[in-house]
């Protein structure tokens, strides 16, 4: 929950694999229930592509996640999410 309420993004393309894994770490049930609305399609031919803000976000690689902000590239464990998201929820609280 402390990632969707920082505000997190991910940003990947639907024939990553990286990405692919990215949302498998996460299960089906909080997939849906979280990452289906912090996912940013960047593929051109990929369902609801967001390609135009994807270029215009330089994004250094698949899958990027937008955290407080900043941008974090490569996959990252649940952990590493949830630490990023902290700091960003603390960050902003000041």
């Amino acid at each position: 929950a402390r990632l969707e309420a920082s505000g997190a993004r991910m940003f990947g393309a639907y024939w990553c694999s990286h990405c692919f894994h990215q949302k498998e770490i996460f299960g089906a049930e909080a997939y849906d229930r979280y990452m289906s609305k912090m996912y940013v399609e960047c593929a051109k031919e990929g369902e609801g592509s967001q390609a135009d803000l994807c270029r215009r976000m330089d994004l250094p690689g698949y899958p990027t996640w937008q955290i407080g902000g900043e941008l974090f590239p490569g996959e990252k464990t649940l952990a590493e999410l949830d630490e990023l998201s902290t700091i960003a929820l603390e960050e902003g609280a000041r």
